[in-house]
């Protein structure tokens, strides 16, 4: 063979190596850039809950947050004042008749009659 031919053969070879590694390159940057993008949007929205965060930790410090805590769940009174207890409310009428009561089954008029009559 002669040198021209060896040449334009390794110029050739050569070129679609150097093509082949570009092209992976820049397909390589284009996703990198979308892993970017996904990461900023990540960061922005975790930054936002941080501030959220941040927030609602200076109120759970704060005297007011306290005194409702304290006040909700605690059953405390500031002094002068009462705690009212209310029972809670029985959610379905089964547990009513397993009771015993058996009257959240009869009907209002029902009742009203009886007080009267």
């Amino acid at each position: 063979m002669d040198k021209r031919k060896i040449m334009s053969l390794a110029i050739i070879i050569s070129s679609a190596v150097l093509i082949v590694n570009v092209s992976r390159s820049i397909w390589d940057l284009r996703h990198r850039r979308d892993i970017l993008g996904e990461r900023e949007r990540v960061l922005k929205r975790l930054e936002a809950e941080r501030a959220r965060l941040e927030k609602e930790y200076e109120y759970v410090k704060s005297p007011e947050f306290i005194e409702q805590e304290a006040r909700n769940r605690l059953g405390l009174a500031r002094e002068g004042e009462q705690v009212v207890l209310l029972p809670e409310k029985q959610e379905s009428g089964i547990s009513n008749q397993e009771s015993g009561e058996g009257k959240a089954n009869i009907p209002n008029w029902k009742k009203w009659w009886r007080l009267f009559f």
